[in-house]
C-alpha cells in the first residue's frame, strides 16, 4: 500500500526528500512559498503547490489532514517552521516532522509535540525516506546504495521462534547484530527469542530489511 507524503519547503534537503520518497514508490505533495522551487520538482511528484504555509486558508484547501505524514523542510526562518507546525496541528495532520539544525530550536519543536525533530547534518535523506517508508523501522543507517543498518521493532504478542528456528541469515539473507530489551542490549545467540517490544538491529540488504519488514515474523 502507497504512503502519502507532504513536503513543505522546497530547498536542497525538501526537494531531494521528494525525488527519493517518488523513487521508493510513494506519493508526494511539494508545498513552497517560491514558485521556481515549485516548478523544479513538479514533473516527478503526485502535486506541486506554490503555497503560504503560515496561511490557515491557503493549507485548508490542500487537505493536507489525508497524509500520512508532513515533513516541514522549511530552513532558517523560525517564525513559518512554527507557525506552519501550529497550523498542521490544529487541522489534524496525523503525524509531523520537522528539519532543524539548531538546538534551540529543536527544544521549541518539541516542545510544541511534533512527532519528531530531524537534523540533516546527521541523517541522510536516503536514510530518511527508507525509514518512512517502512512499517516498523525505527531506524536505519544507509551504508551503501544497497545495504544498510537497521533497527525494526518486534511487534508480535508473543516470544517468537529461536534464532536458529528463524534462520535469517539463510531465509532473508540478514544478519542480527543486536536485541534491544527495555534497558539492555543482549548479544543474540542461536537459543534466544524476540519478544513483544523489542528492537531488532540487522544489517543486510535494504530489499531483504524491506521483505521482513512487511512480515516481521
Amino acid at each position: 500500500m502507497k504512503k502519502d507524503f507532504a513536503i513543505i519547503g522546497l530547498g536542497a534537503f525538501g526537494s531531494q526528500l521528494c525525488r527519493e520518497l517518488v523513487k521508493q514508490g510513494a506519493e508526494v505533495v511539494a508545498i513552497d512559498v517560491d514558485e521556481e522551487r515549485v516548478n523544479t520538482v513538479s514533473e516527478y511528484v503526485t502535486g506541486a503547490y506554490r503555497c503560504d504555509s503560515t496561511k490557515r486558508s491557503a493549507l485548508e484547501q490542500l487537505k493536507l489532514q489525508d497524509a500520512d505524514c508532513v515533513i516541514v523542510a522549511i530552513g532558517d526562518d523560525l517564525e513559518a517552521m512554527i507557525l506552519t507546525v501550529i497550523l498542521l496541528q490544529e487541522l489534524g495532520v496525523k503525524h509531523i516532522i520537522a528539519r532543524s539544525e539548531d538546538e534551540s530550536v529543536k527544544r521549541v519543536l518539541i516542545h510544541l509535540g511534533v512527532d519528531e525533530v530531524i537534523d540533516t547534518r546527521e541523517l541522510a535523506v536516503g536514510s530518511l525516506s527508507y525509514r518512512l517508508l517502512s512499517r516498523n523501522v525505527t531506524q536505519f543507517v544507509e551504508l551503501t546504495a544497497s545495504y544498510g543498518v537497521a533497527t525494526l521493532t518486534y511487534e508480535g504478542k508473543e516470544p517468537s521462534a529461536t534464532l536458529e528456528e528463524l534462520d535469517l541469515r539463510n531465509n532473508y539473507n540478514l544478519n542480527v547484530l543486536l536485541i534491544r530489551r527495555k534497558k539492555h542490549d543482549i548479544l543474540p545467540a542461536k537459543n534466544d527469542r524476540f519478544e513483544p517490544g523489542d528492537s531488532i538491529v540487522l544489517f543486510g540488504a535494504k530489499s531483504a530489511i524491506r521483505r521482513l519488514d512487511k512480515k516481521i515474523l
